[in-house]
């Protein structure tokens, strides 16, 4: 079992999984079976290879005077994603519209390490 599957069997709620080293450079993404995309492939590819380094490195270098960076969490309309750090890997998961501290606590949980 991967990463992305292990994370995926979580959740329902959790669509998609991105994952990627501890420098960013993505390892696997994986889409929940029989759940429709909102994007296609190249776009979460592109987005995931690009924006979660941005995001998460710009935030990583504040690290030193704010302690370490748990989460980032982008809501719109039709999903949440939410970026975390986990021991020895970045995560990138998109999620059904909704609370998302919830499924952010089952994967902190599973992962023993506190993201809320």
């Amino acid at each position: 079992m991967t990463l992305c599957d292990d994370i995926l069997a979580l959740d329902e709620k959790i669509r998609f999984v991105a994952h990627l080293s501890e420098d960013f450079k993505l390892v696997e993404m994986k889409q929940r079976a029989g759940v429709k995309s909102l994007t296609d492939e190249k776009t979460d590819q592109e987005f995931y290879s690009i924006i979660e380094p941005v995001i998460l490195g710009a935030c990583s270098r504040l690290e030193p005077r704010l302690g370490r960076l748990k989460t980032v969490r982008i809501k719109y309309e039709n999903v949440s994603i939410v970026f975390m750090r986990l021991p020895h890997a970045v995560v990138g998961l998109s999620m059904e519209p909704g609370p998302t501290t919830p499924l952010i606590e089952k994967v902190g949980k599973r992962f023993k390490v506190e993201l809320v």
